[in-house]
């Protein structure tokens, strides 16, 4: 599962550990970045297929990141996970085609993993 790889972009280090953490105990290869200079390297240097994309970050929000990380592969799958409503995200990213969103007060570490799942096999 090691050629699993997950990008985790969100400006709050406790929430990304949270998340790398997690999926790391399963056997992914997980990096973190808490801001979009850091996540551009390290979608360059490791060529992730998902990424757990926070919307609500300071410099660039994930709907203006988003399009970045597809120009680099548009394969990509983007999870977005945000303390905004979902109603709020879907508009900002309409269009932009990502894959799930989760927002941070509901979110299940289970359900994510799932559609983490989902989005390698898509």
């Amino acid at each position: 599962m090691a050629s699993k790889k997950i990008l985790v972009v969100d400006d709050e280090p406790g929430f990304s550990q949270l998340i790398a953490e997690y999926f790391k105990a399963m056997g992914y290869d997980v990096h973190c970045a808490n801001n979009v200079e850091d996540a551009v390297n390290l979608f360059r240097k490791y060529s992730h297929r998902v990424v757990i994309l926070d919307f609500d970050m300071p410099i660039l929000t994930g709907d203006s990141f988003l399009p970045i990380l597809q120009g680099m592969d548009p394969a990509v799958r983007a999870i977005v996970v945000s303390g905004c409503l979902e109603e709020e995200v879907e508009e900002k990213f309409r269009g932009l085609g990502y894959f799930h969103f989760f927002e941070k007060g509901a979110l299940s570490l289970e359900s994510l993993r799932q559609k983490v799942e989902e989005a390698f096999t898509h």
